[in-house]
């Protein structure tokens, strides 16, 4: 990039005078502001679209990267986050073998988005070596990348002199480079606070003073530019090497969490809020006194209201005082969910999600460093918060500020005294059928700012989506919907006026009620206000100002709910979702029993939203099964789903007597999680057996004599919770467990469990025979035992086995079967002696089938 004489003249005379620091370490290893020494607590996100698989997203869908920072740290401002993670592929894409720095276009997005970040109050850490593949995963392989990455093995860059020399002369090249955009080399940027050498280091803990000396290497580097920025070493990608990093001259210590996995491929469903009790490894005592970033945390593959806040109350539970999540999608590729399939997070596009982003925010700022408030259920409540993981919600309650991720009940102690309100859903100050976040910031007596998004509504599993930039998972709807606002600074009658660029609305509210599509308003308890005398910026966004896409053009979409199963002895509810923005009052369902030919014909009327339902009384459904398809005509556009003349929606019919299937291998074994995958697949410990003339399909648990016996768990997961909730009142009739099953040889063994929401546990040893088996275990024979946290988190050594929830397994405790959400697989070997002779041979159990029976 080229510049002018004159501005380059400029930039090094701001670049003689240094900024000063705006943060220290104290004595007791607390991170303070200069200013007035108060401690640091800062929630963010990482931010990649400088490098590797984001930069080359946002080309697919031509988005003008720039364009797409600064809508980005917009919705970072709206959202209320002051931190931010850095993470650059420089290793890769702007550097040469010797770590000499390119300046190209990464380099230049970099220093836009420190620029822009900048002005939107949002603090850094900056990381500018990677490690992993700029090209993964979606690249060229062999595309000739110049930096030194390409050259030097990742486990190799902390023990090679030439690697070290490179990785050293890079990093003191880009902190010395000057950011165009603020004049200001990166070394003296207020905006950088810390500065994390290197991302996701192999760490060589075997080899203590040469860790020491590499770390040091790097950190000798950064301060022989002058850097003054506090620098941090990652911890937790071997726990092993926190003593090095104390013997080093770098201060501080960075960590992740994903406790649900990674790259699962589908939406994961359940409660897993007893994944998230505590992060306990990051309470050794020699950790106490040591500064704590959390560069990178997610709860992967979900889709949660609930989680984000959680984790933000583990994380201050062990002194973290900046944690950023991996990593957020930028407005122009989220709804495809493009660069990083196993995460979503957009405030446009994943409303309830970024909702509770927003709420989590909070709870780092305002929990205490080292706070613990119990295990779950009794943590659910802490502080002003509160998290649920069965209705999915999420909250924050004080006097002035009321945050809700997917609606709430709980009112605010003084309606009055509120100066903030954020949501998304229903609550007693806020009546909103849509399902996009909305905004209410105080800025008179009498007078409020309201910020409304767009619904966003999933059409595809956005996390079985790869890298498909014409196919939409999250929708945009853009309409108006009712919403009824009850404060009393603004009574029942208040004035509507449209603030942002061509939003020209001017309403009146009655007994609250109106009507709004999405846009930035004034609402006033006087006729008129003077704007000249409102606040130019609220927070740190302009008052007038509203990034938000247009809703895109597509023909309307139905989304069925569709039931695998009905018992017919109960009323069945048929719904569909309607996603279209002209919305008719019903809709056309045709529906008949399995092996006729003519139809019943009713309309499924408008329930809410965009969701159309009808209950179907018992006495109507068929006991051979039901076949059924929906019609509908919305605006000038017809719709029908299934397509095609033929085509129906089929579920099954299920009598009073019938088990209910919780896995058959036929069709469940693509949906099983598994722990110690790698293990498993390196020993082939389960394996796919397809249905053969004699043998039905099933799931095999291979024993294999090279098995590591020292390994005391292996365990396949199925959520199961659908089918649960598709039984109905009658789950709770269940008598027994049946498994079909079989071993290749006599007296192997298998375990069955049952996991409630709650994370209970209940299990049954199961001795194998040869032959196939139809095993009837009364549910009374399951005793209270551990699960497993599946997906397996990471990092998982110390947080693998579900326990009992606090206050469960007391004499009169059972399982309750309308609870249950998961069942488990498990093999847990015993130790064998080696091999005593040739004829040893591998062993296995196959399951075909596991159901809850009545009888």
């Amino acid at each position: 990039m080229k510049f002018p004489r004159f501005t380059l003249l400029l930039l090094a005379l701001v670049v003689g005078t240094r900024a000063a620091e705006l943060v220290h370490v104290d004595d007791a290893g607390v991170i303070r502001w200069n200013a007035d020494q108060r401690e640091v607590a800062l929630f963010g996100a990482n931010y990649s679209l400088a490098s590797s698989c984001d930069y080359r997203a946002a080309g697919y869908v031509g988005a003008d990267r720039k364009k797409l920072v600064e809508q980005d740290m917009t919705h970072f401002a709206r959202m209320g986050w002051d931190g931010m993670r850095l993470c650059l592929w420089g290793d890769w894409e702007n550097s040469d073998k010797a770590g000499n720095l390119i300046v190209n276009d990464h380099l230049d997005v970099m220093d836009y988005a420190i620029a822009q970040a900048k002005k939107r109050g949002v603090y850094l850490l900056l990381t500018p070596i990677t490690t992993y593949a700029a090209w993964w995963p979606d690249g060229n392989k062999d595309e000739a990348y110049p930096g030194f990455s390409k050259f030097f093995e990742k486990s190799e860059l902390g023990t090679n002199p030439a690697a070290i020399a490179a990785q050293c002369n890079y990093l003191k090249q880009i902190l010395n480079h000057v950011n165009p955009y603020t004049g200001i080399a990166l070394k003296d940027e207020p905006q950088i606070l810390f500065v994390e050498m290197i991302n996701e280091p192999w760490h060589h803990a075997e080899d203590f003073s040469g860790s020491v000396a590499y770390i040091n290497a790097l950190a000798d580097a950064v301060r022989s530019t002058g850097c003054k920025k506090i620098l941090f070493h990652n911890l937790s990608q071997d726990m092993r090497i926190a003593s090095a990093i104390k013997t080093s001259t770098v201060p501080g210590v960075t960590f992740a969490w994903y406790p649900t996995g990674l790259n699962a491929g589908h939406l994961l469903e359940g409660n897993y809020l007893r994944f998230v009790d505590d992060y306990s490894p990051m309470l050794r005592p020699d950790l106490y006194d040591v500064p704590k970033i959390v560069y990178e945390f997610d709860a992967p593959d979900t889709n949660t209201a609930y989680m984000y806040p959680a984790m933000a109350r583990a994380f201050r539970g062990v002194g973290a005082q900046f944690t950023t999540m991996f990593s957020y999608d930028m407005l122009a590729t989220a709804p495809y969910n493009l660069g990083w399939q196993t995460h979503f997070l957009n405030l446009v596009y994943s409303p309830k999600k970024a909702m509770s982003a927003v709420i989590a925010a909070e709870v780092l700022r305002m929990l205490p460093r080292y706070s613990h408030y119990g295990d779950y259920p009794e943590n659910r409540r802490f502080g002003p918060f509160r998290v649920n993981g069965e209705d999915d919600s999420s909250e924050m309650v004080t006097a002035e500020t009321y945050l809700y991720a997917n609606g709430t009940t709980t009112p605010p102690p003084s309606p009055g005294k509120l100066r903030r309100i954020a949501g998304t859903g229903d609550s007693p100050i806020v009546s909103y059928e849509g399902n996009g976040t909305y905004f209410l910031d105080r800025l008179d007596d009498g007078v409020w700012r309201l910020e409304v998004y767009p619904d966003a509504i999933l059409v595809q599993d956005t996390f079985a989506q790869r890298l498909n930039y014409k196919t939409v998972s999250s929708r945009l709807v853009a309409r108006k919907w009712p919403m009824r606002i009850q404060l009393p600074n603004l009574g029942g009658s208040f004035s509507i006026s449209g603030l942002n660029e061509g939003n020209h609305r001017q309403a009146r509210a009655d007994d609250g009620r109106f009507l709004v599509s999405p846009g930035v308003y004034l609402l006033s308890k006087a006729p008129t206000v003077d704007r000249a005398a409102l606040p130019v910026r609220v927070g740190q966004l302009g008052l007038t100002e509203f990034v938000c896409p247009a809703a895109p053009g597509l023909p309307p979409q139905i989304l069925p709910e569709v039931p695998n199963a009905y018992p017919i002895d109960q009323p069945l509810t048929l719904a569909v979702e309607l996603v279209t923005p002209h919305l008719p009052p019903s809709i056309g369902l045709h529906w008949r029993a399995k092996g006729t030919t003519e139809f019943n014909i009713a309309v499924l009327p408008r329930e809410k939203a965009y969701r159309y339902s009808l209950t179907l009384p018992a006495a109507t459904l068929p006991r051979t099964g039901l076949e059924w398809y929906v019609t509908a005509d919305a605006g000038s556009e017809s719709v029908r789903y299934p397509e095609g003349k033929a085509a129906m929606m089929t579920s099954r019919a299920m009598a009073r007597a019938d088990a209910l299937l919780l896995f058959d291998a036929a069709s469940d074994i693509g949906s099983l999680v598994y722990t110690r995958v790698g293990d498993a697949i390196r020993h082939g410990v389960f394996k796919t057996m397809p249905a053969t003339a004699t043998d039905p399909a099933a799931l095999r648990l291979m024993f294999p004599l090279t098995l590591d016996h020292t390994l005391d768990d292996y365990t396949a997961s199925l959520s199961v919770k659908k089918r649960i909730v598709e039984r109905g009142a009658d789950i709770d009739r269940t008598q027994a467990i049946r498994i079909k099953v079989r071993a290749s040889a006599a007296a192997q063994s298998i375990f069955i469990t049952l996991v409630e929401a709650d994370g209970t546990s209940w299990s049954k040893r199961l001795t194998l025979s040869t032959g196939w088996s139809d095993f009837t275990i009364p549910l009374s024979d399951l005793l209270i035992a551990q699960g497993v946290k599946l997906p397996l988190g990471y990092p998982e050594r110390w947080n693998y086995w579900l326990t009992p929830a606090k206050g469960r397994g007391g004499p009169t405790d059972h399982l309750n079967p309308a609870k249950i959400e998961h069942v488990q697989i498990s093999f847990r070997p015993d130790p064998k002696p080696a091999r005593q002779n040739s004829g040893d041979s591998d062993t296995s159990a196959d399951i075909a089938s596991i159901a809850l029976a009545w009888k």
